[in-house]
């Protein structure tokens, strides 16, 4: 990874607020309406409705972070910036390793936000450790998104990315079951919903909560996306490059 470029990239990426502030005040707005009506409700698992809604509106903040820096890269291709890179001795793997921390960064906002009003308005009690625990797993969660928006970053056009962006993020949350617990869900949605990276990291970090601890499965399939996602959008960067 290259500190300066990323620096680079922070501050490039910091100019346009308006996507860290739809990435917060969406996740923020849907868990205070969601979450106003589910204090004395009980979701499956022993997990209160209300923190269910609380880690779902989060995961889903962060994964729409974590994907924007999709837009950036579209934007770096057609304005020729792959050229530019062929330059400098900055290496594929140190491109890409980038854009992930910086979209780590980026899903970090949307998380504090949500877990805040989930304390303060939703009123939800944890121990220190499950606090930590359900933040670090949320947090890391966003990996195979941010692989994920390299991917898009890579096969969409710049005039595109964001609609295709936003319409990914919604059927992979919806799908996934940030929307409704896919305990509600039809089978055939249930059977699709395993098939998402969202499924996984929202079981993942909801398994924070529970008593029985992580659950190690669910951040192994996590795992597995990050690889396959981040692999295919080091090798688009590659073709990119190469054809630049």
């Amino acid at each position: 990874m290259n500190l300066d470029y990323l620096r680079f990239d922070i501050k490039r990426t910091l100019r346009n607020r308006r996507v860290l502030i739809f990435a917060v005040l969406m996740p923020l707005v849907l868990f205070l309406i969601f979450g106003s009506t589910l204090h004395s409700a009980d979701s499956e698992g022993g997990i209160s409705a209300i923190a269910y809604v609380m880690v779902s509106m989060a995961m889903f903040g962060s994964m729409n972070a974590a994907m924007s820096s999709g837009g950036v890269i579209a934007m770096e291709r057609d304005g020729g910036w792959n050229r530019t890179l062929r330059l400098t001795p900055l290496k594929p793997q140190a491109y890409v390793a980038t854009k992930v921390v910086l979209s780590l960064l980026l899903a970090i906002p949307p998380l504090v936000v949500v877990f805040l009003a989930g304390m303060i308005v939703g009123h939800v009690h944890l121990s220190a450790g499950q606090w930590i625990s359900v933040v670090l797993v949320s947090w890391l969660g966003a990996l195979p998104f941010a692989g994920l928006g390299l991917v898009i970053g890579y096969v969409a056009k710049p005039d595109s990315v964001q609609p295709i962006t936003g319409l990914t993020t919604m059927l992979i949350a919806a799908f996934g079951g940030l929307w409704l617990p896919i305990e509600q869900m039809p089978h055939a949605m249930r059977t699709i919903a395993e098939l998402t990276p969202a499924y996984w990291t929202g079981l993942s970090s909801r398994s924070a909560l529970s008593d029985s601890g992580l659950d190690l499965h669910a951040l192994l399939i996590v795992l597995i996306w990050t690889v396959v996602l981040g692999a295919i959008g080091l090798s688009r960067f590659r073709a990119d490059t190469a054809r630049a």
